[in-house]
Parts: structure tokens; C-alpha cells; sequence
């Protein structure tokens, strides 16, 4: 997402190996659950590196920094720095010439749901509240935006309300009862009935 627009803007130089080196990198940090920005001072001048051929750091554009400063990150959106796990801030706090990490202050929730109920309105689920929960599941192994498939290891037999029925309603929504809005217009769901015994 940074490099990206670092890339786009052409603040970026490219190494002896022909890869971009950016001066600043958002990563993840599992060890403590959180993400990690990375900032290195810009070099003030060319060296070993050569610049991209349009942008900032290119010829055409203002050029590297007579300081070798470090780049900040400058978080004004407080939802955005839920995303990516930051409180409002600037990081580093003021201009520096040292290379540094910053651990993020809060957990990144790049997806803020963290299980999808599945619930049905023939369902008569004594074991759950409400009682009209046919199964619940999450997203996890599966990357944002990749397809999200969910198969029980077994059946999950679950008492129909008593009467006849002209439509079955089924509805996902997230661990805070809010509906999930689904890009893909394609959904299979598959319900198994049987006589009870």
C-alpha cells in the first residue's frame, strides 16, 4: 500500500540489483500481534543507487533531500488507523535523521469481521441465543479478497419450527449482529433435511 504510492510518486530508488528501495515499509509484526513501520534515512545523494526515471527522486522532479532525513508516516484519519493499527499520530513523532521501528498501538484490523453467523428462520437451535443459528464460521486461512469457503466436518442435524413454510429466509451477519455485505454475487448454500426420528 505505501510502496505502491511511493512507487506512483517516484520516491524510490533503485539498487545495484535493479530492486526499488524504499525508505519507508509497513509490515507485519506476528511475534506481537501488531504491524511495524519502518523508516531509513534518505540518502542525499545518488551513490550506488540510480533514480527512477520520473517522479520525486528523478531528475525531472525535486530531487533527494539535502538532510537524510527519515520519512513519517502521518496518520489523520482515525478509522484509517484502525485498519492498519495505528492511533492518530505521526511516526516518527518529529523529523529525524535515525533509522527506526514503530510497533503499532492497537490490533490492525484489516477485517473487522471475525465470524460470520449463518442463521435461518426455520431453525429451532436450542443450544444457541437466538435460537435461529444454523452455524457460525470465520475467515480463517483466507486473504482479503479471496473466496471464502466453508465446509462443516459434519452434519449439524438442528429441530425445524413447527408449520408449514412458504420461504426460507437465511441471513449472514458479523459477531455484532451487523448484516456482511458480500462482493461476489454467487453464494451456495446447501440445507440437508430430514424425517425426525
Amino acid at each position: 500500500m505505501i510502496q505502491t504510492a511511493l512507487n506512483n510518486a517516484g520516491a524510490y530508488l533503485i539498487d545495484s540489483n535493479g530492486n526499488n528501495d524504499f525508505f519507508i515499509q509497513l509490515i507485519e509484526n506476528s511475534t506481537y500481534y501488531a504491524a511495524q513501520v519502518d523508516v531509513n534515512p534518505t540518502p542525499t545523494s545518488i551513490g550506488s543507487y540510480t533514480a527512477p526515471p520520473s517522479g520525486v527522486y528523478s531528475s525531472g522532479g525535486s530531487g533527494l533531500p539535502s538532510t537524510a532525513r527519515v520519512p513519517r508516516l502521518i496518520i489523520d484519519n482515525s478509522k484509517f488507523g484502525e485498519v492498519i493499527g495505528y492511533s492518530s499520530g505521526q511516526y516518527p513523532s518529529s523529523s529525524s535523521t535515525v533509522a527506526a521501528s514503530f510497533l503499532s498501538d492497537l490490533s490492525p484490523q484489516v477485517n473487522p469481521v471475525s465470524a460470520y453467523v449463518v442463521r435461518c428462520s426455520l431453525i429451532n437451535n436450542s443450544f444457541t441465543a437466538p435460537r435461529d443459528i444454523l452455524t457460525v464460521f470465520n475467515s480463517q486461512g483466507m486473504e482479503a479478497g479471496q473466496l471464502i469457503a466453508y465446509q462443516p466436518n459434519e452434519f449439524s442435524w438442528m429441530h425445524v419450527n413447527d408449520g408449514s413454510y412458504a420461504t426460507i429466509t437465511i441471513t449472514i451477519v458479523d459477531q455484532l449482529e451487523r448484516f456482511v455485505r458480500f462482493s461476489d454475487p454467487n453464494v451456495l448454500i446447501s440445507l440437508i433435511f430430514r424425517q425426525k426420528k
